[in-house]
């Protein structure tokens, strides 16, 4: 069976941007993490395995290729390495906390091969949206 990296754990973030991750999912995850930004209010923890097949995808891009181009530098201009301190604590940069609002209690996310970290509080705003959609979804389907 994958390592298939799931569940919500609910931690706390240092007053200096550091975390610890989770044993079971630090685990999972392996070495040689990096940390970008996921297609939202939140951050996405690689692994080692899945920054090879991003390089696979975008390795031979022309730069003439205009605005898959300009996406991929975006992508990877924002994808820093992500290792442990000596106490074991991860240290998320600042700009990256600014921008997913990042304060003092965070959610981390496994989804799949990926874990994300987003804010307590955007994380309760996605879960209620994501709830009330699939609220109505079944409410549509009564009809």
């Amino acid at each position: 069976m994958k390592n298939i990296i799931t569940g919500t754990y609910q931690y706390q973030i240092d007053p200096k941007g550091r975390v610890r991750i989770p044993a079971r999912i630090k685990e999972l995850l392996g070495h040689n993490l990096s940390i970008g930004y996921g297609a939202g209010e939140y951050l996405v923890v690689y692994t080692e395995d899945m920054m090879d097949k991003i390089y696979e995808k975008y390795a031979n891009l022309e730069v003439y290729d205009g605005d898959e181009y300009d996406s991929v530098r975006e992508m990877f201009a924002n994808i820093f390495p992500f290792t442990a301190d000596s106490q074991d604590r991860y240290q998320i940069p600042l700009a990256m906390r600014e921008r997913v609002g990042l304060k003092n209690d965070i959610v981390f996310v496994g989804v799949v091969n990926k874990l994300e970290i987003w804010s307590e509080e955007n994380f309760a705003k996605r879960k209620d949206k994501s709830v009330s959609q699939s609220n109505m979804a079944d409410f549509k389907a009564l009809k």
